[in-house]
């Protein structure tokens, strides 16, 4: 029979199915491609496993901090969500940090832009035309007053 301290759960809700897209189109391996990060300086988990942690929580409806974030992933199944060996501790908020830091300092819309078409066009996700956002005017040169 089994006793009580055999038993162990872990909620995974609907975290699988957002990983199951990441998965599917490499959204860790494309990031890790822009934003590269070496073992030897410590690292234990990658800037695409980070991003795809924080996209997880963020579609968990948390507004935790990120000192709290390993706090969210305690009692899931992150070596199912990230990869093997990796846990809840590796997202502490240094890790956490420095990847936004490097998002930043990469730039967040031409991360951004870079992602969405190499997504877009693996998975045939644009049509034949294309909207553009013409609300924005950028003027170049000396603005000189009149008067």
């Amino acid at each position: 029979m089994l006793q009580e301290e055999q038993l162990s759960g872990q909620a995974l809700d609907h975290l699988g199915l957002i990983a199951s897209v990441i998965d599917k189109i490499g959204l860790i391996e494309k990031v890790d491609k822009y934003l590269p990060v070496s073992a030897k300086y410590g690292a234990k988990i990658t800037m695409g496993q980070r991003v795809a942690a924080m996209i997880q929580n963020g579609l968990g409806f948390m507004n935790d901090r990120l000192y709290m974030f390993s706090a969210f992933l305690e009692n899931k199944p992150v070596d199912r969500l990230f990869g093997p060996d990796v846990t809840a501790d590796h997202f502490n908020d240094d890790a956490l940090g420095r990847c936004l830091d490097a998002i930043s300092d990469y730039g967040v819309t031409k991360l951004f832009s870079q992602l969405a078409f190499e997504i877009g066009t693996e998975h045939n996700l644009f049509g034949r035309t294309a909207h553009f956002d013409t609300t924005s005017l950028t003027v170049f040169g000396s603005y000189e007053e009149a008067g």
